[in-house]
């Protein structure tokens, strides 16, 4: 699972805010919470990034300190489940 859907640059990140999914995090910045969502959204114990800024790749070691909120979680995955049972085989 790509965390980012291909770059933080891209227009979706000005639109969506993936901090719905922390619980007491909410301090960390999108790009940290959308890291830090993408291990349980499914859930994952590994998560790949690349990047060609160090910095980058502290921020996202910096969110490891996030936790989510378990309930918004899982009614995402509902949704998911849900939308999923629509869609043509």
């Amino acid at each position: 699972m790509s965390p980012f859907g291909g770059s933080t640059s891209d227009s979706v990140w000005a639109r969506i805010d993936p901090r719905v999914f922390l619980g007491d995090s909410r301090q960390l910045s999108r790009v940290q919470a959308a890291f830090i969502a993408a291990y349980h959204l499914p859930r994952a114990g590994t998560v790949v990034v690349g990047t060609d800024e160090p910095a980058h790749l502290g921020e996202l070691v910096g969110a490891l300190v996030g936790e989510v909120e378990e309930r918004t979680v899982q009614e995402y995955r509902s949704l998911l489940r849900d939308r999923s049972r629509d869609q043509p085989v």
